[in-house]
């Protein structure tokens, strides 16, 4: 729902009737007003023009998704689509036939090992090329092994065990990894809305015990609901451009006296995952992160395959200027936030629990300082080195737990 639509319909309804009401009373300056109304229309399609060149705000990959009752949603079968980031990537994609970004799964006749890799967009990795994502690196190196990438933009853990439990027995793979992405995971797992309502964990309150909730079914879209001027603005880079900025401004400025920072599509999930005293919300999802860990660990288990977490950072956690500046943006002071918190909480918990975690935080920090480029800054992804990092990391990981050959 678009919360500040109201008010975008009354400044419109009121520059309207400045205008009209401009030529009502000043007659003899129309030719004036008339040229202003032109050259503050053309000032538009110019800044139109320039975001839309420079600073693209509209990602065209959506399309390459649909509805799902069960997922919330999933990657179009046998879908090609161009991926265009200003600067970062200009490349297609396309899906398989049951709906991944890769290529299918080998037969099992053939008797190659398969290794399941699940995740969100660090997993998809739609940023880079085919040959550039982590799984394929990881592929290539080993022998006689199918690395399969199972990554589903904008999934979390309540997704990604839906997905196991859909196709865990279909692909029957000899071991699974499960990338746990730092910055959006834990507030993903409490609900709420991405291309289409996706399911959502809560507590009950007889008995305390974790349930899995469907996702809520999809209203009709915008584009379909709303009236002609509506489709076209929605269309516009610039729009989407000035309304990202007023609502950073908003969130700043109404958070900023404030002893903690709440989620919000706006607040960078750093300031309060990785606060030293979190608020009981912040707890709450890390004791659901750690239930559903657990229930996905119990679930391979039952299988009899090794299951291996890998936690993603953040690009503000991996970059020493990047995690200051954030701090600075939004009034952190630098003494009440840990900054690899939420990693050492999951490291912590996997050790108490002998979980297989993999912590890949301290290899992509230690890269960093040697000046190495391992995000794309604009769509915070990794890059085609930081990939290759990790699929080194992850290989001396598998071979130093004998997971592998």
């Amino acid at each position: 729902m678009d919360w500040n639509r109201p008010v975008k319909i009354t400044i419109l309804a009121l520059s309207l009737r400045v205008f009209s009401l401009s030529f009502l009373f000043f007659r003899n300056k129309r030719k004036e007003i008339a040229l202003g109304l032109f050259s503050f229309v053309f000032a538009i399609f110019i800044a139109e023009a320039f975001v839309r060149l420079f600073y693209p705000q509209i990602m065209e990959h959506d399309k390459m998704f649909e509805y799902d009752p069960y997922l919330g949603w999933k990657f179009i079968s046998n879908k090609k689509g161009a991926i265009v980031i200003q600067g970062e990537a200009r490349h297609y994609i396309e899906t398989n036939y049951i709906g991944f970004r890769d290529d299918p799964p080998p037969p099992d006749q053939d008797k190659i090992r398969k290794i399941l890799v699940l995740g969100d967009s660090f997993v998809s990795n739609i940023s880079v090329k085919d040959s550039e994502v982590f799984t394929e690196v990881l592929e290539q190196r080993l022998k006689n092994t199918a690395v399969l990438n199972f990554g589903v933009n904008g999934y979390g853990q309540v997704q990604e065990y839906l997905l196991l439990q859909k196709w865990l027995r279909k692909i029957d793979p000899d071991l699974i990894i499960l990338v746990i992405y730092i910055r959006n995971d834990f507030n993903d797992n409490m609900g709420g809305y991405w291309l289409y309502p996706r399911p959502f964990a809560s507590w009950s309150e007889e008995d305390l015990t974790l349930k899995i909730n469907p996702p809520p079914q999809p209203t009709p879209t915008e584009e379909a609901t709303s009236e002609p001027f509506r489709k076209f603005y929605r269309k516009s880079h610039l729009y989407h451009f000035l309304d990202r900025k007023i609502r950073f401004l908003i969130t700043k400025f109404s958070q900023a006296d404030q002893s903690e920072h709440k989620p919000s599509l706006y607040t960078p999930p750093e300031l309060y995952l990785c606060r030293s005293q979190p608020s009981e919300n912040t707890k709450l999802m890390y004791r659901t992160m750690e239930e559903l860990l657990l229930r996905i660990e119990g679930y391979a288990d039952e299988i009899g395959l090794s299951l291996v977490f890998a936690i993603a950072p953040t690009i503000v956690q991996v970059e020493d200027e990047l995690w200051s500046s954030t701090l600075l943006n939004y009034g952190g002071k630098l003494e009440d936030y840990i900054r690899t918190l939420p990693n050492d909480k999951l490291m912590q918990f996997a050790e108490k629990n002998n979980l297989l975690m993999i912590d890949l935080l301290p290899i992509l920090q230690s890269e960093a300082k040697k000046g190495k480029t391992l995000y794309n800054h604009r769509e915070q992804h990794w890059n085609s080195d930081g990939n290759h990092v990790v699929a080194g990391s992850l290989l001396s990981y598998l071979k130093t737990k004998s997971l592998i050959e």
